[in-house]
C-alpha cells in the first residue's frame, strides 16, 4: 500500500516511520503524519530538491514517480580519497595544446547527463549546455565567428585590438588564439529570465568546474574559455549573432578535447588566497 499527494509518494511495505525525511526537509514540506509515516504538510513548500528520497534507509519515498532501486546507493560505494582529490587538484591544468580527433560520443555523453547532479545556489535548476562535439561543428562556428568579425571591422565600429588581430591572424595562418585549435567547445548558461534563478552566474561557475573535473577523470583537457566572457562584455552582438547569447545572458564557454601534450607536474601556488579564520 502507498500514500500518495501529488507528486510524493511512501510505500508503507518499506518506510519504518523513522521521521529522517521530516528532519532533514528545509523548508518544512514532510510532517510526521498520524501513522507515524511522512506526509506532505504544504506541497507548496518543496523544492523537488530530493534530499528525503536520499535520507530514506529503506527507499520508501518516491518523488516524480522516481524509485530508490534506480538511484546510486552510498553503502559500499568506493568514493575518492582526500589525498586523491588533492593531488588532482594540485596538477589540473587548462590545457591550450589539444589532439587532433574528437572525443568520443559516449565519453562525452556521459559526461553532459552527469552535470545534472551539479550544485546550484539556491536549487532552482536552469541551466543550458549548448555543445559544439566535434571539430567539424567547432570549425562551422569558428568560421561564422571570424566572418562575423570581419563583417564589424568592415562597418563603422572600430572592434578593440585584442579582438581583431587575433582574427586576422587566424584568418591568414591558421593561429587559432580563440579556441586554440581545440575540436570542442561546451558553452553553459543560464536563464536569465527565470525568476527564480538568483544565482545564475554561481550556477554557471560550479557546472563549470564540475565538467571540467568529470571531463579530466575521463582523461581530458579543458581549458576555460574566459575569451568569450570579453566577447560578451565589449562586442555582444558577435555572441548574439553566432550562438544566441544574449548581453545579459549568465555564461561561460569551456573548450575541451584530447590533451596535445602531458605535464610532469603540477605548479606551486603561493599567492592563490588569502586565508582568514575568525
Amino acid at each position: 500500500m502507498e500514500k500518495h499527494t501529488e507528486f510524493f509518494s511512501v510505500d508503507f511495505a518499506r518506510c519504518v516511520a523513522c521521521g529522517q525525511c521530516v528532519r532533514d526537509c528545509a523548508f518544512k514540506a514532510l510532517k510526521v503524519g498520524e501513522d507515524g509515516r511522512p506526509v506532505m504538510a504544504e506541497a507548496a513548500r518543496c523544492m523537488r530538491c530530493q534530499h528525503c528520497f536520499a535520507v530514506c534507509p529503506t527507499g520508501a519515498i518516491s518523488i516524480d514517480c522516481k524509485k530508490a532501486d534506480d538511484a546510486v546507493k552510498l553503502k559500499g560505494l568506493e568514493l575518492p580519497s582526500a589525498a586523491s582529490i588533492e593531488n588532482w587538484l594540485a596538477v589540473r591544468r587548462s590545457m591550450r595544446t589539444f589532439a587532433h580527433e574528437d572525443v568520443e560520443p559516449d565519453v562525452l555523453d556521459r559526461i553532459l547527463k552527469n552535470l545534472g547532479n551539479v550544485p546550484t545556489g539556491c536549487n532552482a535548476r536552469s541551466l543550458k549546455f549548448t555543445c559544439f562535439s566535434t571539430r567539424a561543428s567547432l570549425d562551422r562556428f569558428r568560421g561564422q565567428f571570424i566572418k562575423t568579425i570581419e563583417m564589424h571591422r568592415d562597418g563603422t565600429k572600430l572592434l578593440p585590438r585584442w579582438l581583431a588581430v587575433p582574427a586576422i591572424r587566424m584568418r591568414r595562418g591558421g593561429d587559432d588564439m580563440f579556441f586554440r585549435n581545440a575540436p570542442g567547445l561546451l558553452v553553459i548558461s543560464s536563464d536569465e529570465t527565470n525568476p527564480a534563478v538568483t544565482t545564475p552566474e554561481v550556477d554557471v561557475a560550479a557546472a563549470c568546474a564540475y565538467f571540467e573535473m568529470l571531463a579530466q577523470a575521463h582523461g581530458l583537457a579543458t581549458c576555460w574559455c574566459g575569451f568569450l566572457k570579453l566577447v560578451q562584455q565589449e562586442v555582444p552582438e558577435l555572441l548574439e549573432e553566432t550562438i544566441g547569447i544574449q548581453r545579459t545572458t549568465p555564461f561561460y564557454a569551456m573548450l575541451f578535447g584530447m590533451p596535445g601534450i602531458r605535464y610532469a607536474r603540477g605548479v606551486l601556488r603561493t599567492d592563490y588566497a588569502t586565508i582568514e579564520y575568525r
